[in-house]
C-alpha cells in the first residue's frame, strides 16, 4: 500500500508540474496578448478561450500535490480546543469529509464526462474542443485528491503535523 501512494505522490507531483508548465504559458499568453494590442496589431483571438481552460486544468491538476503537500488553509483554533482524543476522532472526521467531497465531485464530473465522450460533444468557442477534456482534470484532480485524504484516514500521514510533509520534489 505503501509503495502505491508513494506512486501517486509521484503521479500528483507530475500533474502540479504540468500545472506549473501552464501557469507560464499562461503569462505568456496573456503578456503577447497585451503586446500586440498596444502595437496596435491583431489581438490573439484564442487568448481568453485558452485563458479560461489553462485555469481550469491548473486548479484541478494541482489539487492532489496541494492535499500532499498540506498546502492549502485550515484553522485548527476548535482543534487546538479539544482534548488530544478528541481531535485524533475530529482529524478522522475531516479526512473522511474531505474524501468523501472529493469523490462526491468527482462523480459528477465523470458522468460528465462519460456523457460527452459517447456524444462526441464538443465546446466550441474561439476553438474546438472536445467537450470530454473540459471535464478531465476534473475528474483526475478530485480522484487523485480523494486518495490523498484516504492516505491521511488510514494513518499514512497526519495532515496537522508539519513535520511529516514530503520533500518538495518528492
Amino acid at each position: 500500500m505503501e509503495q502505491a501512494f508513494a506512486w501517486l505522490g509521484r503521479l500528483s507531483w507530475a500533474l502540479a508540474a504540468l500545472a506549473r508548465l501552464a501557469l507560464l504559458a499562461l503569462v505568456i499568453i496573456v503578456v503577447s496578448d497585451v503586446v500586440l494590442r498596444n502595437l496596435g496589431a491583431r489581438p490573439l483571438r484564442w487568448a481568453i478561450s485558452g485563458a479560461e481552460y489553462i485555469l481550469l486544468y491548473t486548479t484541478f491538476l494541482a489539487l492532489p500535490w496541494l492535499v500532499r503537500r498540506k498546502g492549502h488553509v485550515f484553522v485548527q483554533f476548535l482543534r487546538l480546543a479539544l482534548p488530544a482524543p478528541a481531535r485524533a476522532v475530529l482529524a478522522r472526521l475531516v479526512y473522511l469529509v474531505c474524501a468523501g467531497l472529493c469523490v462526491y465531485l468527482g462523480s459528477f464530473a465523470w458522468d460528465a464526462l462519460w456523457q460527452a465522450w459517447q456524444s462526441g460533444a464538443y465546446e466550441s468557442r474561439t476553438f474546438d474542443m472536445p467537450q470530454w477534456l473540459v471535464y478531465l482534470p476534473i475528474v483526475l484532480g478530485f480522484g487523485l485528491g480523494a486518495v490523498e485524504w484516504l492516505r491521511f484516514l488510514l494513518g499514512f500521514d497526519d495532515l496537522y503535523d508539519q513535520r511529516s510533509a514530503p520533500a518538495e520534489g518528492l
